[in-house]
């Protein structure tokens, strides 16, 4: 049977779709550095308001699943890295299921492959920000229109706004092309995740900016000092620990809690002796971690949430709600967010709102029951069709004159496949089953996956840094004090 040939179509556009060259010469480890934060700048200041859309006025139905994808209402990064994770996994488990055929030892193809998933990336972004406008998303809630709060609706500014968020993916597939390329460190989507779930973290503690609307910090830590100035000890704590519009205090030591836990289990690994075949050497130990797949399968599993909640939003707000796909409900206290409180999606989220004790149970367990699920499927699936299996392994160990201790060539793939089978499988149902289990209660409301993502997406970064800077030295890096040494 013959692949369908998806490649095809996206030559005639190839040579009309920006793309970042390969470098000419080796990149030196100070200049990946610099790329990468330049970058990283870059995609952090594009969280700026959409022109004729004011944030404050737009009630958010996803605010709990903004955080793993460095998402922001009402900005040019409303949508974050969504478009592009949800075209690479797309396009990737369609080439990797031999689905659409992609040779990727061959440069045209891979270039093609890339292109493709740019083109879709922005076209995905696009429909969703038809669909959003379609939907009234961007217009002030009846609340505010009462206040005399209003924004551009008209057809001009909905054009305006879906050109702005078309766009701004564009920029972002460029900036995560860039690192990927080899002029930072990669993937992109990680870097951007990593650093944006640590200013969120750090921002939630000790952040001094106040949020205006409430008169409220958003550094607990800051509110609390503030409290203690103002209000007795009891209502000083209490509030801190039930404020919905911040981050509160339940939410923080959850997210310790799961940030030591995740810490410790990321430890966990099986180690491979190998040796160079050809210098006589020591036997070093190749490790497989637990997490071979690291954040990725809570990426995979809240990519899939969050695409069947834009689409579900929308059709509801456009053909007039549906009781059986899912009912929101506006947050009667801020006016800010809205809540599923009934229909198929309810299910699917991790709304604390519901009719009956007994939907709210079922809800906490088919939430839980997907995310374990989807990340375990992933965690199966993935290591093969990405490329990263025993085979590929073996392969790359024979590329560098390396043989693994006590295993003949020919069975070296085999041995390897299994490590990284079992690795990969129960990792990715342990950070499923705890991510799932925290966010169905509702207490931490996205805060959790976020930390969880931002947390293995650092580790993956700074372990790859780190491989880079032991192994082209980096005698004469700017940066040596940073990693230890002179």
């Amino acid at each position: 049977m013959s692949g369908l040939k998806a490649l095809d179509i996206i030559k005639p556009l190839a040579s009309l779709i920006p793309e970042i060259e390969l470098p000419y010469e080796r990149v030196l480890f100070d200049e990946k550095i610099i790329y990468t934060i330049g970058a990283v700048v870059i995609y952090q200041l594009s969280s700026i308001p959409l022109t004729g859309v004011n944030p404050l006025t737009v009630a958010d139905p996803f605010y709990w699943l903004r955080l793993p994808f460095a998402s922001e209402k009402g900005t040019l990064l409303e949508f974050g890295i969504l478009p592009v994770v949800t075209s690479a996994f797309l396009w990737q488990i369609l080439s990797g299921s031999k689905f659409i055929k992609v040779n990727f030892n061959s440069i045209v193809d891979r270039q093609n492959f890339q292109s493709l998933q740019k083109v879709f990336a922005v076209l995905l972004a696009v429909v969703y920000a038809i669909l959003l406008c379609a939907a009234g998303y961007f217009k002030p809630v009846d609340y505010f229109v009462k206040e005399g709060i209003n924004s551009s609706s008209n057809l001009w500014g909905n054009m305006l706004i879906i050109t702005q968020l078309g766009m701004a993916t564009a920029i972002v597939t460029l900036l995560v092309e860039l690192l990927e390329k080899g002029y930072g460190f990669g993937p992109g989507i990680m870097a951007f995740v990593a650093v944006n779930s640590s200013a969120k973290l750090s921002g939630s503690l000790f952040g001094f900016l106040s949020n205006h609307a409430i008169a409220q910090s958003h550094g607990v830590f800051v509110q609390l000092f503030r409290n203690l100035t103002s209000k007795s000890i009891a209502i000083a704590i209490n509030d801190v620990f039930t404020r919905s519009e911040e981050v509160n205090f339940i939410q923080v030591y959850l997210g310790i809690a799961v940030v030591f836990l995740i810490s410790y289990l990321q430890n966990f690994r099986m180690e491979i002796s190998i040796k160079s075949s050809k210098v006589r050497s020591m036997v070093s130990a190749y490790p497989i971690r637990l997490f071979y797949c690291g954040a990725l399968p809570i990426f995979f599993a809240y990519t899939i949430l969050y695409n069947l909640h834009i689409i579900a939003f929308a059709l509801t707000k456009i053909f007039g709600g549906s009781p059986y796909l899912a009912v929101y409900q506006l947050d009667p206290f801020t006016n800010r967010s809205y809540d599923i409180t009934s229909g198929l999606l309810y299910f699917l989220s991790t709304s604390t709102k519901g009719c009956c004790l007994v939907l709210k149970l079922v809800r906490f367990i088919a939430f839980t029951s997907f995310v374990t699920l989807t990340s375990t499927i992933f965690g199966k699936k993935w290591f093969a069709m990405s490329g990263s299996g025993g085979k590929d392994l073996a392969k790359q160990f024979k590329e560098q004159d390396i043989v693994v201790v006590g295993h003949r060539d020919a069975t070296v793939a085999k041995e390897l496949n299994k490590m990284i089978q079992s690795a990969s499988l129960i990792g990715s149902a342990i950070l499923g089953l705890i991510v799932g289990l925290v966010e169905a209660t509702g207490l931490s409301k996205g805060y959790v996956a976020g930390v969880v993502v931002g947390v293995l997406s650092a580790l993956s970064l700074l372990e790859q840094i780190m491989s880079e800077y032991q192994q082209t030295g980096a005698a004469n890096s700017q940066f040596s004090q940073v990693f230890g040494t002179n």
